[in-house]
């Protein structure tokens, strides 16, 4: 039973892993300090994509 729970443990960890490589990926792309935003990404994955989506325009100025 409790290698099921690991099991999901992990999965959820993975899960949350690739948004934080996708936020910094996204802000590299825009401009902006890689680790930062990973590390930003780390404590609110799914804000942090939403609100570097908001200041996407800041190379077009």
């Amino acid at each position: 039973m409790w290698v099921l729970q690991l099991s999901f443990i992990l999965f959820l960890l993975g899960i949350i892993n690739c948004f934080q490589w996708a936020t910094a990926i996204l802000a590299k792309q825009t401009g902006r300090d890689f680790w930062r935003w990973y590390l930003i990404a780390q404590f609110s994955p799914i804000v942090s994509i939403v609100i570097l989506l908001c200041l996407w325009d800041k190379n077009t100025k």
